[in-house]
């Protein structure tokens, strides 16, 4: 069918438009939204997400092209669904930090954030070379356990004792510099 007539049945409020719509661009939806998610699971529901996106805009919107409307709106949902997965995974990762470093929006902070940054680069140079790849990859890098784990060869299981014990070992660190929780 036509783009003409698929954005034709959008305004007549047609479900049949979301039929034809996927048949017709469907894979191309589902490309580009794993392309840029590389999970089939996050691009079928980013795709999805899409074509709700798509039945709320027309009307009033009646696009030139419904290919490039439709492929910018899959490409955008994209985007925000890697931010917020990315997001996900750097509040699990304030949240493992949380419990060795004090809260710096408190004004009764004793240290400000360059000392305490000199601290950790000072505890992370005593470090085995091992433990400070892999702290430095979760924390700094905001890598996942998997990539950690496919960077070092070293087990997830292996990568989160390491980090585990290594947020003690800087909590004792900074404890006995005075920088408490």
């Amino acid at each position: 069918m036509e783009d003409v007539k698929i954005i034709e049945l959008f305004f007549e409020r047609s479900e049949q438009a979301l039929t034809e719509t996927q048949g017709k661009y469907g894979s191309l939806c589902g490309r580009i939204a794993y392309g840029i998610l590389g999970n089939h699971e996050d691009a079928e529901e980013c795709v999805s997400t899409s074509y709700v996106k798509l039945w709320n805009a027309i009307p009033p919107k009646r696009p030139e092209s419904l290919c490039g409307y439709l492929c910018r709106i899959v490409r955008n949902t994209a985007l925000n669904a890697c931010d917020i997965i990315a997001r996900r995974g750097i509040e699990e990762q304030y949240e493992e930090l949380a419990e060795v470093l004090p809260d710096s929006s408190t004004t009764e902070s004793r240290y400000d954030s360059r000392q305490i940054s000199e601290y950790i680069n000072s505890f992370l140079e005593k470090q085995s070379k091992k433990n400070r790849i892999v702290f430095v990859a979760r924390y700094f890098y905001n890598l996942s356990l998997a990539d950690i784990s496919e960077n070092t060869g070293m087990s997830v299981t292996a990568i989160k004792s390491s980090l585990l014990r290594s947020r003690k070992a800087l909590r004792r660190y900074l404890s006995e510099r005075g920088v408490e929780v």
